[in-house]
């Protein structure tokens, strides 16, 4: 009887050891994954310096630093017809000149290793922030946002500091270009947070005072085509740049630019660029989009 009782407590006390063990194995994944599935960091470096880069590709850049007085579709258009021309043409010195003078550059090879600082950093940063993936995560999603946002308001706050110093009497011979720097930023970052008004397209109402489902509505597309775009110009900066035609299919109904007529262009010398202009091409795209939704909105609410 007392073998049989001690035999019955060694028996308990191994299955309790081994159910214990069993929990352990089992709460062991369960506490690692959150740590599975935080996103690799940017490299800031990488990505300031690629932000930095494609501002002097963006149409709003040319209006609002170098006075341009075309249309941001019009100035796109031209970038767009140069680029295709340049890639079946590169030697072409009349092409090579009219890109030099669009985007304001001394010289074609300057040019060109500011597409190469497209490429290779956007390359970098598709390589070890995104991976494989082609729809981000909400995780990487709002850390590639918090990233622009930070490099916006980094750079809005030293070109402040900048223009401080320059009515001061220092830097005189930069203080216009350091106020449309400034006043650059300070547009896209509006735009990308989603707080302009609705001045381009012809209405009003759509900004930081919303008060109606239809503004607030309008507001969300807005920021949501900025997300798209932080996305887009990282991936198609290095994507297209590699590799033009495979794009063709993907992007041919929405881009013009891309088609049947211009596969394999954009892994040209200048391919960085070319995948940049996609990019702002789908962002204006989308704020139509945008623009277009607010209005059907508005006519909707008051019964028309």
């Amino acid at each position: 009887m007392k073998k049989s009782t001690l035999f019955t407590k060694i028996l308990l006390l191994s299955l309790l050891f081994l159910n214990a063990c069993s929990k352990k194995e089992q709460l062991g994944p369960v506490n690692n994954a959150p740590e599975q599935n935080i996103p690799a960091p940017l490299s800031a470096p990488l990505f300031d310096e690629l932000n930095e880069t494609i501002a002097r590709f963006d149409p709003l850049y040319l209006q609002v630093v170098y006075k341009d007085k075309r249309s941001k579709a019009e100035i796109n258009e031209e970038a767009s017809r140069l680029l295709i021309a340049i890639n079946q043409n590169p030697t072409s010195l009349v092409i090579q000149k009219e890109l030099i003078e669009l985007y304001h550059f001394s010289s074609f090879s300057e040019l060109q290793k500011a597409s190469n600082v497209i490429s290779n950093n956007s390359g970098e940063l598709k390589k070890s922030f995104l991976g494989k993936d082609t729809v981000l995560s909400k995780a990487k999603m709002n850390q590639l946002n918090e990233a622009r946002n930070t490099f916006l308001k980094n750079k809005i706050s030293s070109l402040q500091k900048a223009s401080q110093r320059s009515s001061s009497g220092l830097w005189q011979d930069n203080a216009d270009w350091i106020l449309n720097e400034f006043h650059y930023y300070s547009q896209i970052a509006n735009l990308e947070m989603g707080l302009d008004g609705m001045d381009d397209w012809g209405g009003a109402g759509a900004g930081p005072g919303c008060t109606e489902s239809c503004c607030f509505e309008y507001q969300g597309c807005l920021i949501n085509a900025a997300s798209n775009y932080r996305q887009n110009f990282i991936i198609l900066g290095s994507t297209l740049a590699a590799s033009g035609g495979s794009l063709g299919a993907l992007y041919g109904s929405i881009i013009p630019f891309i088609g049947t007529v211009a596969v394999g262009t954009g892994a040209g010398i200048i391919g960085g660029v070319t995948g940049f202009i996609q990019a702002v091409h789908i962002y204006m795209n989308d704020q139509n989009v945008c623009a277009l939704n607010y209005k059907a909105c508005i006519l909707k609410k008051n019964g028309n």
